[in-house]
């Protein structure tokens, strides 16, 4: 059993995130779980990790995983709907040694503090292939409930799969918040 993560954060990117991103590579089995296959899958060159981080500068509600003070991730909040007070929930370790450890579960708890915080936000919702267990495990612990389902929406390696929508509702969130602190006192 892999430990438990330390020190998880989240910040704005910085143009040093550019190496650091460039060197933790490409994942065929992260890329597997958001839907990409391919024998070879694409180097992360220098201009690939160029764009990526000029995009995560560019977006509005995206930060930097950290996990003690190293990146390890991102995360965001995308298609935000300011009207019915929603967004769309996205995130992404880049390398396999980070699986498993909580490091996603302590960002997704962060992040949701900012969208139930300053943003306002009433729900949040993802959507997540239905064979990526890990991924559907962690949302769970992190109070997200499944909410439909697309049947065969994603072709995967030659394969149709699922797509599960899932959401967290602000109501929710703060009563879960509020059953952990209870749980410390």
């Amino acid at each position: 059993m892999k430990p438990e993560s330390g020190q998880v954060s989240l910040r704005a990117p910085v143009p040093s995130d550019l190496d650091v991103r460039a060197a933790l590579g490409v994942s065929a089995e992260i890329n597997r779980m958001y839907g990409f296959v391919s024998d070879t899958p694409a180097a992360m060159t220098r201009d690939r990790a160029e764009r990526w981080l000029k995009d995560t500068q560019n977006h509005p509600n995206a930060w930097i995983i950290e996990e003690d003070g190293k990146l390890v991730g991102g995360v965001g909040l995308n298609n935000l709907n300011e009207a019915d007070r929603r967004a769309r929930l996205a995130i992404g370790l880049f390398n396999e040694r980070h699986l498993g450890r909580g490091i996603g579960r302590k960002a997704i708890n962060l992040v949701l503090q900012q969208a139930f915080g300053p943003l306002g936000l009433h729900r949040v919702d993802l959507r997540v292939l239905s064979f990526n267990i890990r991924a559907i495990r962690c949302y769970e612990a992190c109070g997200f409930r499944l909410e439909g389902i697309e049947r065969e929406s994603a072709l995967v390696g030659g394969e149709w799969h699922d797509d599960w929508i899932m959401a967290i509702l602000e109501e929710d969130f703060r009563a879960r918040t509020a059953a952990r602190q209870a749980g410390r006192s």
